[in-house]
């Protein structure tokens, strides 16, 4: 949902906040469940969880899944929280800000819009291009979920870098992208928080969207 700059910028500002083991691994960890290859629904885990079909991301899976392994790795915790940020964006485009899918070309549009918005990310936060495939990644246990085309992300990530896109946004303006940034680094830390402290963590169910 939100832009591969976005979570990378998002991820700088709880590396500001707060000590992680690798900060390597939590920025490829950040961006990889958008490499999901020809799979992003299952790299996403999104599931349908009712007849009236409301969607979600499957939250609980995850961390049945990986649970140990994030406490100890932050590629795992970083995919954790990239799930996270999704929530919290599709919840401050739709209920907050109205966003409507529908509207003719809407979603190439929106996707415009956040090639506009990656320079000033890049430059508001002062991101540098430093996200690598880790060595071994082809040994992974998250390859479980889906395959993943790590190459593939990181050229993406590469142009997001080097493109100078300009023009007046559609809809997701960079006064959008600074207010989304600290709302979703406030929930990661806080579902942090809630990790290190065996708290209740963030519901699926209860952050479901769609339906009749």
């Amino acid at each position: 949902m939100a832009s591969s700059i976005i979570h990378l910028a998002i991820a700088e500002e709880l590396m500001k906040r707060r000590s992680f083991i690798s900060a390597k691994r939590l920025r490829f960890g950040v961006v990889l469940p958008d490499a999901g290859d020809g799979a992003r629904s299952r790299s996403h885990l999104r599931i349908q969880i009712d007849e009236r079909g409301r969607r979600t991301y499957d939250l609980e899976r995850f961390r049945a899944m990986y649970g140990a392994r994030m406490q100890r790795d932050d590629l795992y915790l970083g995919y954790y929280l990239h799930l996270i940020q999704d929530i919290v964006f599709r919840q401050f485009i739709y209920q907050r800000y109205h966003w409507n899918p529908n509207v003719p070309d809407g979603v190439n549009k929106l996707h415009r819009d956040y090639a506009i918005s990656n320079r000033y990310v890049i430059e508001r936060y002062a991101m540098i291009n430093n996200v690598v495939i880790p060595e071994g990644f082809e040994r992974e246990p998250i390859h479980a979920l889906c395959p993943f085309n790590a190459e593939g992300l990181i050229g993406d990530i590469h142009g997001y870098f080097a493109s100078r896109e300009a023009g007046t946004p559609f809809f997701f303006t960079a006064a959008m992208a600074d207010e989304y940034i600290a709302d979703a680094t406030h929930i990661c830390l806080r579902e942090l928080r809630a990790l290190e402290q065996g708290e209740a963590l963030m519901d699926s169910a209860q952050n479901a969207w769609g339906g009749a």
